[in-house]
């Protein structure tokens, strides 16, 4: 006898959606989306003042800070400004660079099959950006340009964070708070890890210029930020799991 629906699984079952729940969720989101508004400019210079400490812990040599132009209802933002490789300075250290980069690309593509496509095309901005540095040393991105950019992109990923974290957090979570606790932490850590990534990629610029500028761009950019998203959810989802069935039954699953 053929069935008509197909019954959910018992993890879809076991989500515990009601009208208040999505209405919970909608306005953490509008709060947490809210604050990241209201509050942009302190924590756009909370964010610069962050990676300015993580740079100034390396030895990396900083020039004060510049105001850079983000979006018109955002406003302007504070950035770091250091002093930037150039080719004609050592180009031994390019070659030497890209030499290695291009071997650890090809090391990462002969034992993980899954990441091939992935690595080409790294390796195709990596050559991209050495013929940048060799042909058209003019064009090379400063540390303002690189920042501007980088904000650009993480402003509106914290705006529009919380209406992920909310939706895949708090319908996850047997109750409510829990969710919200998730949601709020995932929030504060998209801030930090941006202004930590941030200052990696500034002190790569320092050391490298633009050669490793694109790879670390499409790693430690947008990309980044998906990953810690759904390392969230993994995390919140087992938790979760754990409280709906048990450990033995959760493990069974």
């Amino acid at each position: 006898m053929r069935r008509n629906l197909i019954y959910p699984h018992r993890s879809v079952r076991s989500l515990p959606l009601n009208g208040a729940r999505l209405t919970a969720a909608v306005l953490l989101s509008l709060v947490l989306t809210m604050a990241a508004y209201w509050y942009r400019a302190p924590l756009l210079a909370r964010h610069n003042q962050i990676s300015a400490a993580l740079l100034r812990a390396c030895d990396i040599p900083t020039e004060g800070s510049t105001q850079v132009d983000l979006f018109d209802p955002i406003g302007s933002a504070e950035v770091v400004t250091i002093t930037v490789f150039r080719l004609p300075q050592q180009p031994v250290r390019v070659a030497i660079l890209f030499v290695g980069a291009v071997l650890v690309l090809m090391g990462v593509y002969a034992r993980v099959e899954l990441a091939r496509n992935f690595i080409v095309f790294l390796l195709v901005l990596l050559f991209l950006a050495a013929g940048v540095m060799v042909f058209s040393p003019s064009s090379e991105v400063t540390s303002v340009e690189f920042s501007q950019i980088w904000l650009r992109g993480e402003i509106l990923v914290w705006l529009l964070l919380p209406w992920f974290s909310a939706g895949l957090l708090v319908l996850l979570q047997p109750t409510v708070w829990p969710g919200v606790i998730w949601a709020v932490l995932m929030q504060a850590y998209g801030f930090l890890w941006s202004a930590v990534r941030l200052a990696f990629c500034l002190g790569v610029l320092h050391f490298s210029g633009l050669l490793l500028m694109p790879l670390l761009w499409f790693t430690l950019g947008l990309l980044a930020d998906v990953l810690y998203i759904v390392v969230f959810l993994s995390l919140s989802t087992r938790v979760a799991g754990l409280q709906a069935w048990g450990r033995r039954a959760y493990w069974q699953f």
